[in-house]
């Protein structure tokens, strides 16, 4: 008990009331973390948040501990543990603040949206200019509160850190200013927002619309399935296009070429060849008109069953007729799971490509167009 009673400094009860409270809290935020954290943040970025906020309560309580340890052995100690605790609880603060926030903000100014049949709020340009404001009051807060912590107020002069800041961010504004820009531009357009699948050009890929930052969009990658991140002044200089947003009822329109072989006709006899083309048309129109049928039999193939495929001679190649099939995928479901949007975009032409084979097989089409040579036999006298 004497050992114990050494080293608890000798404190008001006013101080020890202030450092049990700082203790309880500490203790408390460090023991709901994560139920405080998914009223703000559900998605899977929390658990990588709920890791840095348990770590900074862990921090603060073990420089707490050392704060009350030195008042005890340096009657001159200047509680610096304790200022450098004051400073990460002020972070943790200002970062929480800041997600509920943007929280507060998407429900208010947000879209609502329903994605893998889950509601969520999508920012606009409207709560992203919230958030945006938001994020300069508490960064202003934060660094006021730092400075009075540490007793520094000459900082706050015209010549201090405010200052100081303030030409940071006027010398660096070309790195960060284009993407929060095109950050508002994207989301004050309406027509890409998370859970779509969009076709960038120059990226023969289709991605799927995960998250619009301030800075950077975040893309999920459908065919690779792995994460992709592009800066916002980035994405928006391509030529991009929204298979999620139709321009009509008709579905998502997506073409297959066929190479199918010359048909081989009488010589000379006009009539014979005219009546010979007519059937060899007759039976590719069967070919596709079988392969739709037998697809909209396959629940697994998600085309538009009222609306019938569409087929034309595009082009008369060296080797090959070349028929370009027009297929009508469903609206693609809102969603952020790369496989389901395999499925019903990459899947379903596979299905629809098989169905045009085994169809063709069946009318005696073939889809193979062997290389044709023609070989000419010259004679000459010294050959005779």
């Amino acid at each position: 008990m004497n050992a114990l009673a050494w080293l608890i400094p000798e404190l008001t009860q006013p101080e020890w009331v202030a450092h049990g409270f700082i203790f309880a809290v500490n203790i408390g935020l460090l023991l709901f973390a994560k139920p405080i954290l998914s009223l703000v943040d559900a998605d899977e970025e929390n658990r990588i948040t709920l890791r840095i906020f348990r770590s900074v309560n862990l921090i603060i309580l073990i420089l707490h501990l050392l704060d009350i340890a030195l008042l005890r052995v340096n009657d001159h100690y200047q509680n610096a543990f304790i200022k450098i605790g004051l400073n990460l609880a002020a972070v943790y603060t200002a970062l929480y603040c800041y997600k509920l926030l943007c929280y507060l903000s998407r429900r208010r100014f947000g879209n609502e949206k329903t994605i893998d049949e889950k509601i969520t709020f999508l920012d606009t340009y409207s709560s992203r200019l919230v958030d945006l404001l938001s994020l300069i009051f508490i960064v202003i807060t934060l660094i006021y509160t730092l400075i009075k912590i540490w007793g520094a107020n000459g900082l706050l002069e015209t010549t201090g850190i405010f200052g100081i800041i303030a030409a940071f961010f006027a010398f660096t504004s070309n790195a960060w200013a284009p993407d929060i820009i095109s950050g508002l531009i994207v989301l004050n357009s309406r027509i890409l927002e998370d859970g779509d699948v969009v076709v960038v050009d120059g990226y023969p890929d289709e991605y799927i619309i995960s998250k619009v930052s301030l800075i950077y969009i975040v893309l999920y990658d459908v065919r690779n399935n792995h994460r992709t991140l592009i800066r916002n002044s980035q994405f928006i200089k391509s030529k991009i296009d929204n298979l999620s947003r139709v321009a009509s009822t008709d579905g998502l329109r997506k073409s297959i070429t066929y190479k199918i072989g010359y048909p081989a006709l009488p010589v000379n006899d006009q009539e014979q060849r005219v009546d010979q083309l007519n059937r060899y048309k007759s039976r590719i129109d069967r070919i596709f008109t079988s392969a739709f049928d037998n697809c909209c039999a396959n629940k697994s193939v998600m085309i538009n069953r009222d609306r019938e495929f569409e087929w034309a001679l595009t082009s008369t190649g060296d080797f090959a007729l070349h028929y370009t099939l027009w297929v009508f995928l469903e609206r693609i479901p809102n969603t952020k799971v790369t496989s389901s949007v395999r499925k019903h975009l990459i899947r379903s032409l596979f299905h629809v490509n098989e169905a045009v084979f085994t169809a063709a097989e069946i009318e005696g089409v073939s889809l193979s167009t062997p290389i044709l040579n023609e070989v000419n036999f010259e004679h000459t006298e010294k050959d005779r």
